[in-house]
């Protein structure tokens, strides 16, 4: 097939309609990420148990994929259909324009889930989805798709879903998980993921106007992340996507996508961002972090105890991700620091809005804090809590 004709197939097939699309969240994050799709350009947002469902052409897709803090995959559904026989599915995976989405030879990777589908046999969908993919780029004089290796990462990812007398056929836009930035060097003792330290800033009502404290800062996560939503910076302009080994890839637009989102950030933050931890190594780990994640200009780190430092010009947000579970060796110790927390808050820090990550939701009510709100969510094979809520006036 001539270039000319596949850039037509390109223009038609992947830039000018609007395409059906699902970002991934933990469960409990959907609303919130809801809210960041809530955006020009995107329609029909319709968050559902593990995501969010919304429609958008293609180059809106892309820039939800480097701007959302909340998700953690972006798929394009390239196929949604009804399936009463086996042969809907050869039909559907037949009209697939696989040339303008998988690279000529790249390897490919099916998952396929089956629930109460009138598909059945998981491997046998994948072949038949792999060998329709395989003959359409033949027929275009293209080297056909190889099966990946197990952990190949930069294999182009498939995800064949059926449920009852539906299923998809859609293609994995992120890569990697989109919690990682690209710039965490190290982690420390139980780093928070990035996509959870976004849920709880954006669940406290963060917007970078007010002071901001992590007291017990770690490797700096939740100030790293704060730091980039106060300068208006994309959380996914250090790393890579999987959209950008598509044939239909333009790199001139996803430059001037990326130009664009470093011309209208902010030089340093609008206000204070500060980050304490009583351990100086991890101080120091922070500080690298933050200088890889492009947020060190204006972020202030230092060494402080938060039950005997004094709190920043306030009142602001102050956030914190409490050490529990093996950090501590036990459920009664980690409980004992939640009380603790809650009276050194009511001590110092009256009026601050509060946003913690607590190891139970029964703890909730230690902290003492008024106009609570929470969103529970998995970290690390745990339910934990996310907690939003302000601290009363004396």
């Amino acid at each position: 097939m001539s270039e000319i004709n596949l850039e037509r197939r390109i223009k038609r097939q992947a830039w000018v309609p609007e395409h059906r699309f699902f970002a991934v969240t933990a469960p409990g994050l959907e609303p919130l990420c809801a809210a960041e799709l809530a955006s020009p350009g995107v329609y029909d947002i319709q968050p559902e148990p593990g995501g969010v469902n919304f429609s958008a052409k293609l180059e809106t897709a892309i820039q939800a994929n480097l701007w959302l803090a909340t998700a953690g995959r972006v798929w394009l559904r390239l196929k949604d259909f009804r399936v009463r026989l086996w042969e809907d599915l050869l039909r559907q995976a037949d009209s697939v324009p696989w040339e303008v989405f998988i690279t000529p030879g790249a390897p490919l990777n099916i998952q396929v889930s089956l629930i109460g589908s009138n598909l059945k046999h998981t491997g046998r969908v994948a072949e038949v989805v792999g060998q329709a993919a395989g003959k359409r780029l033949r027929e275009m004089g293209l080297a056909p798709p190889v099966p990946a290796k197990p952990g190949d990462e930069n294999a182009q990812r498939l995800q064949v879903r059926g449920s009852d007398r539906r299923a998809s056929i859609s293609l994995d836009m992120s890569g990697a998980h989109l919690h990682k930035r690209g710039w965490r060097a190290q982690g420390g003792a139980a780093p928070l993921r990035e996509d959870l330290a976004a849920a709880l800033l954006l669940h406290c009502g963060y917007d970078g106007s007010q002071p901001l404290l992590d007291p017990m800062c770690g490797s700096g996560t939740l100030v790293i992340e704060a730091a980039a939503m106060a300068r208006r910076m994309p959380p996914g302009l250090g790393r890579a996507f999987a959209f950008e080994s598509w044939p239909c890839h333009r790199e001139a637009a996803w430059n001037y996508l990326k130009t664009q989102a470093v011309e209208q950030a902010l030089g340093q933050p609008p206000a204070l961002i500060m980050g304490r931890d009583s351990n100086a190594s991890a101080v120091a780990l922070a500080r690298g972090n933050a200088e890889l994640a492009g947020v060190g200009q204006g972020l202030v780190l230092e060494k402080g105890d938060f039950f005997a430092a004094e709190p920043p010009p306030g009142p602001g947000l102050v956030v914190m991700n409490p050490p529990y579970g093996k950090r501590l060796g036990s459920v009664r110790q980690a409980q004992e620091i939640a009380r603790r927390l809650g009276q050194r808050l009511a001590e110092a820090y009256p009026g601050w809005r509060c946003g913690v990550v607590l190891y139970l939701p029964e703890w909730v009510e230690l902290l003492g804090l008024k106009d609570t709100s929470v969103i529970t969510a998995p970290f690390g094979g745990l339910k934990v809590t996310l907690l939003s809520g302000t601290v009363p006036q004396k």
